[in-house]
């Protein structure tokens, strides 16, 4: 894979590592699409119980890429074709959310927007001191998609989803933990490491009562999820046409 890079060093863990565009690891399409193959590639192989999934160049990722094709000529798309084509974000947050493995996000750097939304799709996220999480997207004149809403709510309450999503500004490491968007703080560029730690400690639990529990845990917390968030993706679309959205969208191709 070219935007997806695997490694496995025992039978049982997997290494994730986003391999994104520019310094701070942009998310493509084509990065959406081969997380999402690896999610049914996990899922098919019952001996992968847990799974860590970094960024690369010190950053977990800021988000998508606004210059790629997909968005840069998001006009000369009709509706359907911009349905079908943004659609792969929330397809592959729900493919590694439901996995029977345990999923632990790593996070270095900015982790901000899509990089959020994947995230807060894992069963656990390790952030380093350092780290910085967001989600800017109203700012751009785009609505928090993905279906991620309902997870932040589930992770830390509807009041501080209204912080962090309404009012867009970045939080800290340590905020985030105050808030319980993130389980534990490492120093800084160990993130991997002690998520590793962590997965070690996860492996050594009985696959059935761990797959079980997760799923369990799941359920009662997500029940209504997709109920309240199957219509982001029209609510995203819906956006594209807006003047604040355009603006946003001419304000960043500007940029070196």
């Amino acid at each position: 894979m070219k935007h997806v890079e695997i490694n496995r060093p025992r039978v049982d863990l997997l290494h994730v590592r986003l391999k994104g565009t520019g310094q701070y690891n942009l998310m493509s399409y084509a990065m959406l699409h081969e997380l999402w193959q690896t999610a049914n590639t996990v899922q098919a192989d019952p001996t992968i119980r847990v799974v860590v999934v970094s960024g690369a160049t010190g950053h977990f990722s800021a988000g998508m890429n606004l210059k790629q094709a997909e968005v840069r000529g998001y006009q000369d798309l009709d509706t359907e074709q911009r349905l079908a084509v943004h659609s792969i974000g929330a397809r592959a947050c729900a493919a590694w959310e439901a996995l029977d493995a345990i999923t632990i996000a790593a996070i270095e750097g900015y982790c901000l927007g899509g990089g959020l939304a994947f995230c807060v799709a894992s069963d656990f996220r390790v952030a380093s001191t350092k780290a910085v999480l967001g989600a800017p997207e109203l700012l751009n004149g785009m609505n928090m998609s993905w279906q991620s809403l309902p997870r932040l709510v589930s992770l830390i309450g509807p009041a501080l989803t209204r912080k962090l999503v309404m009012l867009a500004e970045n939080i800290t490491a340590a905020q985030a933990e105050s808030w319980g968007l993130i389980d534990e703080i490492a120093p800084e560029n160990e993130a991997e490491d002690v998520a590793s730690a962590l997965a070690y400690r996860l492996l050594e639990i009985a696959p059935a009562p761990l797959r079980m529990t997760k799923h369990a845990i799941a359920q009662a917390a997500n029940t209504l999820n997709h109920a309240v968030s199957y219509m982001d993706l029209e609510q995203y679309v819906t956006c594209q046409s807006t003047e604040t959205h355009g603006a946003a969208l001419d304000a960043f191709f500007k940029k070196p």
